[in-house]
């Protein structure tokens, strides 16, 4: 009886989520008493906080004594693809704790992203004061039923239920978030939802030239030209300054090897001798497979000394690097003169009016609405089948992805290929510790080894599995041939960041274990709106966001890339010369789209967990602080100045104001899954929440009206690309060009 009445007196008990704990059925967790609420993987929040911090400490003291001990290339060089001696930055005590960014250093992309991150930092400081109040308010009620005893989960809001102050600090971080973001956009002139009136050089495009795609795989330079002048009225247009795109897809893996051979050979210091691969050791008679075809026979023997045609005999390197170089070269000739067209041309017209007034006439004629249906369209060329438009700067270009169009059933096998992909990365990532016992690989019983395998390795092998298993599946996007580098950073930033928000989705909605759902156990009432607020789910994510962030860090510093890479080709180097030229040569980019998904799916999940359960603000603002400083030491020391596309700056901006939506968001459905259909919507805990998210709502409709507005008036207005070489649409010419350069030398 006073069971029922406490109900009736507290609507809030009447959310069940005791059957959204099935889920942990496939997860990883022992009973160790009372330090199993701290330990386990769901709710470790105090363990993984100082295991980590712990490993950091240590790989770090280990990191510099071995830069200060040995001084090996891979720990200390920065890789930018240069010979000369690295440069480092030296920061100041004040500077460094100060936040302070050198945007000479670590060049004008990297402070942006710098910059962006300092901006969530300073919301984090906010929600970090707005959570510790929050925590010792839902502290304090005792809606859960733990007094006296109780844990982590009654700082949750299921602890106390909603009231006006989660609404009043909604409403205080995302006016903070707001204004943080446009002045972020002023700065760094971005034009974002935040800053929509900024004046921002977003869109770069050569307005000499026209990029026209859909021209048929038979045409012409002559016949186009041809085609376009009797229907067209066009001017400024000459024969030779039309330039057919080819598939250089085979070409330039080819033009790369050649540099570097040539810089190999400008290590070669006296007398030297190819060593042989492993894998031919007993074969002495072999050589390089490429000098092998294009040398064999008398024309092979005829270029090595005579002590050395006999297979017991070392070959010399300056004449090993010399034949490679020679076939290379020949082989680069083949394909030159075998390159497909890929059915885009780049126009150049010899003024920027004529090339506008040719955009016009083009659009107007490609288009299906303006078309003159009494006149017969063209057989081979087919102008409706157009697209017309500025090219971008030729830096952007994707020139390895530019090939000639797909047939429709390749086309929809990619896409299928595509999405099997994504199935499978929902499946595993799900449920991680279900892939770990059908490896038959956890430890079992409650002794040591078993415990110290489950608490401290298996939850990094999970993490470095996510992360590998991330890169590869947005890997398979980039097989749709983005045919700009911006677009496919663009897609990288949402591939990432979308599959990570909608897996933490599915993985809290689900009463079941995620493998019987897929195995065909699956209902409709298997999913259910209250299981995104069961208690564990915030201490959850605030452990991912704890073991993504330090395993990054870890995975930047160590420089994980550059030691596999050189081990893979350890054992393929035939001369300490091209062991010397790839360290020389090696170079590997920041990547801004991965790093800024990471932190945009971070910043999400903080938004939707911030109300409901404040802990994880704590843990969001001190590793953002510490993602910071090991970005800004990353792009100081180890990466080069590396450069990005402006559109995925503004991206991300605009990606972190759409995920705010996330915090009043929860607190109505909260709300509205407590106190059920039939309350009016007057209810104060519906009330607050639900009027900022529709001003909210409102306020970025409204922006997003004028940032189109703003873009659409400006369309005339876009900025010249400054780079504008000889030959830029050309890479064919280029690499001609260059080859004339060498011989001259």
């Amino acid at each position: 009886m006073n069971q029922t009445m406490n109900v009736s007196v507290n609507p809030e008990l009447q959310v069940n989520t005791s059957n959204c704990s099935q889920p942990d059925a496939y997860d990883i967790s022992i009973e160790i008493g009372w330090f199993n609420e701290w330990i386990v993987w769901e709710g470790g929040i105090a363990f993984h906080a100082a295991y980590w911090s712990i490993i950091l400490l240590i790989s770090f003291s280990l990191l510099y004594f071995l830069k200060w001990k040995f001084k090996w290339w891979c720990l200390c060089k920065r890789f930018d693809g240069e010979s000369r001696p690295p440069t480092h930055v030296k920061m100041s005590w004040a500077d460094w704790l100060s936040l302070s960014i050198d945007e000479e250093a670590v060049g004008k992309d990297g402070a942006t992203f710098l910059w962006f991150q300092y901006r969530l930092i300073q919301v984090d400081v906010l929600r970090i004061s707005l959570g510790i109040i929050l925590i010792i308010m839902h502290y304090y009620g005792d809606k859960l039923g733990e007094r006296p005893n109780k844990t982590v989960r009654s700082t949750g809001l299921y602890n106390i239920g909603v009231n006006g102050t989660h609404g009043v600090f909604c409403s205080a971080i995302l006016t903070m978030l707001v204004w943080l973001m446009r002045q972020h956009g002023q700065d760094r002139r971005i034009r974002s939802l935040a800053s929509h009136k900024v004046n921002s050089i977003s869109s770069v495009c050569n307005r000499k030239w026209l990029m026209i795609t859909g021209i048929p795989l038979s045409a012409t330079v002559d016949s186009l030209f041809e085609f376009m002048k009797s229907s067209f009225v066009l001017k400024g247009i000459n024969r030779e300054n039309i330039v057919m795109a080819k598939d250089v897809s085979q070409l330039l893996p080819v033009v790369d090897k050649i540099h570097l051979i040539r810089k190999t050979k400008q290590h070669l210091n006296g007398p030297a001798f190819i060593r042989r691969p492993f894998w031919k050791f007993w074969d002495c008679h072999s050589t390089d497979d490429i000098v092998d075809t294009v040398m064999r026979g008398p024309e092979f023997k005829q270029h090595l000394p005579e002590d050395e045609m006999s297979g017991d005999q070392e070959i010399d390197a300056a004449t090993y690097y010399n034949l490679k170089e020679e076939a290379l070269l020949v082989k680069k000739e083949s394909l030159i003169n075998n390159l497909e067209f890929t059915g885009t041309v780049f126009i150049r017209f010899d003024s920027s009016a004529d090339a506008k007034a040719a955009k016009m006439a083009l659009t107007k004629r490609t288009s299906k609405w303006f078309w003159n249906r009494s006149n017969e369209e063209d057989a081979e060329f087919q102008p409706s089948q157009w697209t017309v438009r500025y090219p971008p700067p030729s830096a952007d270009i994707n020139w390895i992805d530019f090939k000639k169009p797909r047939s429709t059933w390749r086309t929809l096998a990619l896409y299928l290929r595509l999405a099997l992909t994504y199935s499978i990365y929902i499946i595993l990532m799900a449920a991680p510790a279900s892939v770990i016992r059908w490896l038959h690989v956890e430890g079992h019983g409650l002794d040591e080894s078993s415990i110290y395998w489950k608490r401290f390795v298996l939850p990094t092998i999970v993490s470095f599995f996510t992360t590998e298993l991330t890169d590869w599946v947005t890997g398979q996007d980039q097989q749709r041939r983005h045919l700009t580098v911006t677009a496919m950073c663009l897609a990288s930033l949402r591939s990432i960041c979308y599959l990570n928000v909608i897996l933490y989705l599915i993985r809290m909605l689900a009463m079941k274990p995620l493998p019987l759902l897929l195995a065909g156990k699956f209902y409709s009432q298997d999913f259910r709106l209250e299981c995104l607020f069961f208690p564990v789910h915030g201490s959850f994510v605030a452990c991912c966001i704890i073991v993504n962030t330090a395993s990054g860090i870890l995975m930047n510093h160590l420089r994980i890339d550059c030691v596999l890479s050189y081990l893979k080709n350890l054992l393929t180097f035939q001369s300490d010369a091209e062991q010397t030229a790839f360290k020389d040569a090696y170079r590997i980019d920041f990547d801004f789209a991965s790093s800024y998904a990471e932190l945009t799916s971070n910043f999400a999940l903080t938004s939707f967990f911030m109300m409901i359960f404040p802990v994880i603000s704590l843990v969001s603002c001190f590793f953002s602080i510490l993602r910071f400083l090991s970005d800004r030491t990353a792009l100081t020391e180890i990466y080069p100045v590396s450069h990005t596309g402006h559109d995925l700056h503004k991206e991300s901006i605009n990606m972190v104001l759409k995920f705010a939506i996330a915090s009043p968001l929860a607190l109505i459905v909260y709300r509205r899954i407590q106190l059920g259909p039939t309350v009016q919507l007057l209810d104060p805990g519906v009330a607050a929440p639900l009027s900022l998210l529709i001003l909210y709502v409102m306020y970025l409709l409204y922006a997003h009206v004028k940032s189109r507005r703003k873009e659409d008036s400006t369309e005339d207005e876009e900025v010249d690309s400054i780079r504008i070489t000889a030959h830029e649409y050309d890479p064919v010419a280029q690499i001609r060009v260059e080859a004339l350069l060498v011989t001259r030398v």
